[in-house]
C-alpha cells in the first residue's frame, strides 16, 4: 500500500469514527432528555373572557386598518390580522398557554356571538396582486 493510499484510508476511518460517536452522542441524548411539561389550557371560563376581550378590541383593530389602508380591503384585512396575531401571542405568553388556545377562544366566541351590530367579519377579502409595488 502506498503512502497516499494509507493516508487516505486513515482519513476515512477517522471520518466514519467521528460520524459514528456523533450518532451515538445524538442517540443518547435524545434517549435521556426530560419530557415536555404538560402544556397548560384556559379553563371555560377563562376562554370565554380572553374571546370577549378580543371581540372588545376587535373594532379599534378594523378602525386602524382603515386608516393605514384606505380602499385596500386585502390589506386591510391583512393588517387587522397582524394586530389580531400581535394581541394573540402576548395574550397567550401573559397566559402562560399555547397560541391555538387564544386563537381557539376567539374562535368559539365568533361562533356563539349572535347577531350583533355591526357584525363582525369573519372572512377575508380575496388576495389579488396589486399593478406595482412601491
Amino acid at each position: 500500500m502506498t503512502a497516499t493510499r494509507a493516508r487516505w484510508r486513515r482519513a476515512s476511518i477517522a471520518g466514519w469514527l467521528t460520524l459514528t460517536l456523533c450518532g451515538v452522542t445524538a442517540g443518547v441524548r435524545a434517549s435521556t432528555v426530560a419530557p415536555a411539561p404538560p402544556r397548560k389550557h384556559l379553563s371555560d371560563a377563562e376562554r370565554i373572557q380572553v374571546g370577549r376581550d378580543a371581540a372588545a378590541q376587535e373594532p379599534g383593530w378594523r378602525e386602524q386598518s382603515l386608516h393605514n389602508f384606505p380602499g385596500d380591503a386585502w390589506s386591510q384585512d391583512d393588517d387587522f390580522s397582524a394586530s389580531e396575531r400581535s394581541w394573540v401571542t402576548g395574550e397567550a405568553q401573559r397566559r402562560d398557554v399555547p397560541v391555538e388556545e387564544v386563537f381557539r377562544a376567539i374562535d368559539e366566541e365568533l361562533r356563539s356571538s349572535g347577531p350583533v351590530r355591526p357584525p363582525r367579519k369573519a372572512t377575508t377579502a380575496p388576495c389579488k396582486p396589486r399593478a406595482f409595488y412601491d
